[in-house]
């Protein structure tokens, strides 16, 4: 397995990051990360020619791969696709392995087949409140979609909010449709720190807490139900950005973490 570092470790919000592509490029690679998880407020449709290139030669000066991209926009007519697709020859370019699309199971069956002659896959992180809550539901809506090149993302930090019970054997239903691992570190218990809906509408409350004190996710057991499915691609460590801002002490912090585990 390779580790990836996410972009939303030095994201202020969706839209804004808080330093330049190039410098989280260098710090990711400062902290031992092989690849990197560009978010949509660092690269976009709206990305020079320009500055890709700024970015290509700094992934080549870096020996850093793009594990995916994201991709926020429409899919509802042909310039929307046009779009789309503009993208994803831009992402191709970067080296990205995949884009990463929250969208409705049409669109992402319809991106798919798009994008499948640039070799890049769909992905869709597994989360809570959707279709991909648990590990069941997921493998039903990839077999709706039947497209090869989509998959998902599973992330331990979501199963543990769903209430998943984690075993060795627990990602059997998702064989050859992991297409890479999100991974971050929280404690699920009444009266946490932030609080989400389920899809059957209960809530669930967590606190975000460093990995050494993390007593709640089994993550080695997480990681051998990764491998009993064969799964040996990106793991990205998907840290939202400290409240003090202390981006890369969080992610060297991961890394050393991660690095036990893959």
């Amino acid at each position: 397995m390779k580790l990836s570092l996410s972009g939303r470790i030095v994201e202020l919000d969706g839209k804004t990051s808080a330093m330049p592509v190039v410098a989280f490029l260098e710090m990711a690679a400062r902290c031992g990360y092989e690849a990197v998880d560009l978010r949509a407020s660092q690269v976009k449709p709206t990305t020079t020619s320009a500055e890709l290139q700024e970015i290509k030669d700094a992934l080549a000066k870096l020996k850093l791969d793009v594990f995916a991209g994201q991709y926020n926009g429409p899919l509802a007519t042909p310039e929307d696709e046009k779009a789309f697709m503009a993208f994803a020859e831009a992402l191709k370019g970067l080296g990205a392995h995949g884009i990463r699309m929250s969208a409705d199971v049409p669109v992402l069956k319809r991106a798919s087949q798009l994008v499948a002659p640039l070799g890049l896959r769909i992905q869709y992180q597994m989360h809570t409140n959707s279709p991909f809550e648990t590990i069941t539901g997921g493998a039903e809506v990839v077999s709706q979609i039947g497209e090869p090149n989509f998959g998902l993302v599973p992330e331990p930090a979501n199963f543990a909010l769903a209430g998943l019970e984690f075993t060795e054997t627990m990602l059997e239903p998702l064989r050859g449709a992991i297409a890479g691992v999100h991974v971050q570190t929280l404690t699920v218990f009444p009266g946490g720190a932030q609080t989400l809906k389920l899809k059957d509408g209960r809530s669930v409350s967590y606190t975000r807490v460093p990995y050494a004190e993390n007593t709640c996710i089994p993550f080695g057991t997480f990681f051998k139900a990764l491998r009993n499915v064969g799964f040996d691609g990106y793991v990205n460590e998907l840290e939202p950005r400290p409240k003090d801002g202390r981006s890369e002490e969080m992610a060297l912090e991961a890394a050393r973490f991660l690095k036990t585990m893959i």
